[in-house]
């Protein structure tokens, strides 16, 4: 009978438990998520919460699915297989046990008796961490992997969400538009899902972005937004850093102009911008260095390494196993070569794979979207014409941070993957704040959110 329920199995991870208790979850979740938004006087969560909640949920049976039967095994399942290794230590030495959840082991021989030739992967920072989250999450949702995966799925939403609540306050009359980037993008929505690292990553980053923003506009909640922001910020450091490193310094950017906007003289304005500008590059250059010296790893002699490790073993990889492989020609991993394939590694990151490029059907979904961002780009650029558009991008703070962010990430990914299966699931950080900044660039209305008559501090009820 054991055989039914959840157990170490290196072709298995869903159960009959999975089956009994997913059902269970998914009814108390709709019964809290109807009392929560019952509270709120902001229209939008009775619009969208629930039905983008629960299509995150819908999207992480469907993505369990397909590891099950189609990849027959991938990353998610590693860690939770990994789980459960951890889980028969407690029956065998508690003491060990503990040493698992609160401090990776030092000594490879034991690493190597629990976990064999996978105990590299365990040793590894960033999947340690996935793996212990997994693991505390597992014992109050029955060991289910399901329930585990809806978890992390409610994290990503939660991050999605409150990028989607900001921005719609910024521009309400984009309200839809800012709905579709944040909640319902597929790409999003399939692998923000799972026990994986891209849920917990975007859940972080969308928690920074309004947790920062509330905290230097409102300083309101300063202690809770402190512990979320620090804790977010430690969650991107350990799993991805390179996120940090594209993230912080367009914020950065964007807290700096917004403070010139609300600047009402013109000549004042025009008197500060060069040293606002000054400053932005400065605090960029210290957040680079300051983390860059925090994470050797991520100095630039080890970072051209790691990149260069990292491109040949997907590509080799990737042609293996069949085909899903990209490559960018030869790099020069110098400054001025990097610079050179910029360009290309943004491209493969925002609109490929191309249709016939797409040679699984896996990927055919993500070749749509990948054509509809290009054709949308492409046709905001006629429209506006590249001086218009470049104006636009200049007079709008919330696009500057959106458009550097987004660039920078999709060039980070674009030249580190080398494997269109990866990249789909890496590059959805990027996606909703992608999205936002087109809609924002091709709004008919052009309204500044710091023109309008009414402050931000007058609609705290609508934003939280």
């Amino acid at each position: 009978m054991i055989k039914w329920f959840t157990h170490e199995d290196q072709n298995q991870f869903l159960f009959l438990n999975d089956l009994l208790l997913a059902p269970i979850f998914l009814f108390i979740t709709f019964f809290v998520a109807k009392s929560y938004i019952l509270n709120k006087k902001n229209p939008v969560y009775k619009k969208y919460f629930i039905a983008a909640l629960f299509l995150r949920f819908l999207c992480a049976i469907l993505l369990a699915l397909m590891f099950q039967y189609y990849y027959k095994g991938g990353d998610t399942q590693t860690y939770f297989i990994y789980v459960q290794r951890i889980r028969s230590v407690l029956y065998e030495n508690s003491s060990l046990f503990k040493d698992f959840i609160i401090a990776a082991p030092n000594d490879p021989f034991l690493i190597t008796k629990y976990f064999g030739v996978g105990g590299g992967f365990f040793a590894n920072e960033s999947s340690n961490l996935i793996i212990r989250i997994a693991l505390l999450l597992s014992y109050p949702l029955g060991n289910s992997y399901l329930l585990v995966s809806f978890a992390f799925s409610i994290f990503c939403f939660y991050g999605c969400w409150k990028i989607f609540i900001l921005f719609s306050n910024l521009y309400p009359h984009l309200e839809k538009e800012f709905a579709l980037s944040c909640l319902f993008l597929p790409s999003v929505c399939f692998w923000g899902t799972g026990i994986l690292k891209d849920p917990i990553c975007l859940g972080a980053l969308g928690a920074l972005t309004y947790h920062i923003y509330k905290l230097v506009f409102e300083q309101s909640k300063v202690i809770r937004r402190i512990i979320i922001i620090l804790f977010c910020f430690w969650l991107l450091k350990v799993i991805k850093v390179y996120i940090i490193l594209a993230f912080m310094p367009a914020y950065s950017f964007w807290i700096i102009f917004r403070y010139k906007e609300k600047i009402h003289s013109h000549f004042i304005k025009s008197l500060i911008s060069p040293f606002l500008l000054l400053l932005s590059l400065a605090v960029c250059i210290l957040v680079f260095i300051k983390i860059s010296q925090y994470s050797q790893r991520y100095s630039f002699e080890n970072l051209s390494r790691t990149v260069k490790d990292t491109q040949n073993w997907l590509y080799y990889s990737s042609q293996k196993q069949g085909g899903s492989g990209y490559t960018l020609g030869e790099i020069d991993y110098t400054p001025l070569g990097l610079l050179k394939v910029f360009p290309k590694a943004v491209n493969v990151a925002l609109f490929r794979p191309y249709l016939w490029e797409a040679k699984k059907l896996i990927l055919i979904p993500a070749a749509l979207e990948g054509l509809i961002s290009l054709f949308f780009t492409i046709l905001l650029l006629y429209k506006a014409g590249f001086i218009r558009f470049a104006k636009l991008i200049i007079n709008n703070p919330e696009v500057q941070f959106c458009l550097i962010f987004s660039i920078m990430f999709a060039f980070s990914v674009g030249l580190t993957s080398y494997n269109f299966g990866a990249l789909v699931r890496y590059k959805i950080p990027l996606m909703p704040f992608y999205y936002i900044a087109l809609f924002i660039l091709s709004d008919k209305q052009k309204i500044n959110p710091i023109s309008k008559k009414k402050s931000l501090s007058t609609k705290k009820l609508f934003i939280e």
